[in-house]
């Protein structure tokens, strides 16, 4: 179906565990209207990830100039989403009563790979709130971890917020000397015992540790030696996941992610010699995939 002989629209979305960013497009594929909502990580909060797509998908359009509760109805959405590789998120997702016209799904990793080389084969280097890395290679994909927050996203955004929680826990236990890193922890939460840290976080999201990351990024680069030896340990992983992406894809990574800038510096030199400029971003898959999805 095409906007012109149908009025129908177009939007893609990419929701992750921080939050969900909608774009909405015409038929030529041009952005038109852009949206952002709550977190989509629909592993972890199906209903909350729902809500959010919903949400960033009426922002979009009416940021383009559109009637939002009237134009849902109207609108083909592709979502790239946080978990939907599960079984169980996808179950859940095919059997959404969703408010669109259409609506087709794919992991937030897929639909970053086909945004960032244009459909095309390639490799991505995910830091955000969770990592991975992945190749496309003549359609296949394959994955190097993206285990999720409990078992996984080692060197990502929250997976650097809880090791410095952990080893600010164990400055406060007396385990450990003082550090740079725990005061601001400490700071940040403003809790300043084992107890009261760990009654304010024991229940807390992964985006809740991932606002730590800037912090982090920043001692380690006064030179912290704590939060440095979380950076490089995190880096290191990362390297590695990454060199096998690379070695599938014709030696093209592209970054994604909120902390991939930030990383960079700390990854190995072949890698950051790999880097190359996304086509588009991680949106413009979902639509993509979208548009192709049988």
């Amino acid at each position: 179906m095409t906007l012109q002989s149908s009025n129908y629209f177009y939007v893609g979305v990419d929701g992750g565990g921080t939050k969900c960013r909608a774009e909405a497009y015409n038929a030529k594929g041009d952005v038109i209207g852009a949206g952002v909502a709550g977190p989509a990580n629909v592993a972890r909060a199906a209903d909350i990830a729902r809500q959010s797509i919903v949400n960033a998908v009426s922002a979009a359009l009416a940021d383009a100039g559109l009637n939002a509760p009237e134009q849902l109805r109207k609108t083909a959405v592709g979502a790239g989403l946080a978990g939907a590789n599960l079984p169980s998120a996808s179950d859940a997702l095919n059997n959404w009563q969703h408010p669109f016209a259409a609506f087709s799904f794919t992991s937030d990793l897929h639909a970053a790979m086909l945004g960032a080389h244009g459909g095309c084969d390639g490799a991505v280097l995910v830091v955000g709130t969770g990592s991975c890395a992945a190749a496309l290679t003549q359609g296949k994909l394959q994955q190097f971890g993206g285990h999720g927050f409990t078992l996984g996203d080692k060197g990502s955004g929250a997976w650097m917020g809880r090791q410095a929680v952990v080893h600010t826990l164990e400055v406060l236990d007396g385990v450990q000397e003082g550090s740079a890193l725990a005061n601001a922890v400490c700071d940040h939460y403003q809790c300043h015992t084992p107890l009261a840290l760990v009654d304010r976080l024991n229940q807390a999201p992964p985006a809740h540790f991932g606002q730590l990351s800037p912090v982090l990024l920043q001692l380690a680069g006064d030179g912290d030696v704590a939060a440095t030896q979380i950076i490089e340990n995190g880096a290191q992983y990362l390297t590695a996941i990454a060199r096998k992406a690379i070695a599938l894809s014709g030696n093209k990574l592209v970054l994604v992610g909120g902390v991939a800038g930030s990383i960079t510096p700390w990854l190995a030199d072949d890698v950051q010699k790999a880097i190359v400029h996304a086509q588009h971003g991680p949106e413009w898959g979902a639509f993509y995939y979208q548009q192709h999805a049988k």
